[in-house]
């Protein structure tokens, strides 16, 4: 949703007084400052929530003189990764064609983002979480055919380093099941009582429990399980 923004113009009046040496000299300019209002756009979809800030630019024309000086100054902008509604279809592709974020964050630690893998080991406020790649569409067998795996489904998963990271988990999270019942929906359940069922679906923690791992601040603030048929 896009808030509309409130533009103040001030003006600035000049006051005539007969033949007062203190008017300004003919052809100079008085200060004027144009102020636009910092406005904040939301957009909201299955995976993301972007707030940007706006520009604000303010000119100055200093008196006496016809020269202005401007200042612009970049408002902050700030993503945040959510899940919103869960589907069954991975988020959209990132980095190398990968889906959520892609696979190759370059850092020991996961930055902010969706990232794709394991939950192979959990405690109460960390998950031990085997990064990996999920393609999926056409190219699913690209990339199937560069590793020499048949690809059926449209979707192909690659994991060529199976180190773990321990990642932290924020306090009360939500995680989105799989309802081994009917594989097409989500329980959800919070953090601390999940998985509800440790033999359903994705089978978790495992090396089979695949999952979206939706990071802000540094920390899992969503979850949801991966559906594959």
């Amino acid at each position: 949703m896009t808030a509309p923004a409130i533009a103040v113009w001030l003006g600035v009046f000049v006051l005539a007084a007969g033949c007062s040496s203190s008017s300004p000299e003919e052809g100079s300019t008085l200060a004027t400052a144009t102020t636009e209002a910092p406005a904040t756009t939301t957009t909201t979809d299955a995976f993301a929530t972007t707030s940007t800030t706006v520009t604000t630019t303010t000119t100055t024309a200093a008196p006496g003189t016809t020269s202005t000086i401007a200042t612009t100054t970049a408002g902050p902008t700030t993503t945040r990764h959510v899940v919103g509604t869960p589907t069954l279809f991975p988020p959209a592709a990132g980095s190398d064609g990968a889906a959520g974020s892609g696979c190759s964050p370059g850092t020991e630690t996961l930055p902010d983002g969706v990232w794709f893998g394991s939950v192979v080991a959990r405690d109460g406020s960390t998950i031990e979480f085997d990064l990996a790649c999920f393609y999926f569409g056409d190219l699913a067998y690209e990339k199937g055919a560069e590793a020499g795996v048949e690809v059926a489904n449209d979707y192909f998963v690659s994991n060529e380093n199976p180190g773990l990271r321990s990642v932290d988990i924020a306090n009360d999270i939500l995680v989105y099941e799989i309802d081994s019942s009917a594989p097409d929906t989500f329980v959800t359940v919070q953090f601390a009582d999940w998985p509800l069922d440790p033999s359903g679906y994705t089978a978790c923690p495992g090396t089979f429990c695949i999952v979206w791992l939706y990071v802000n601040d540094g920390e899992v603030t969503e979850m949801v399980e991966q559906y594959v048929p």
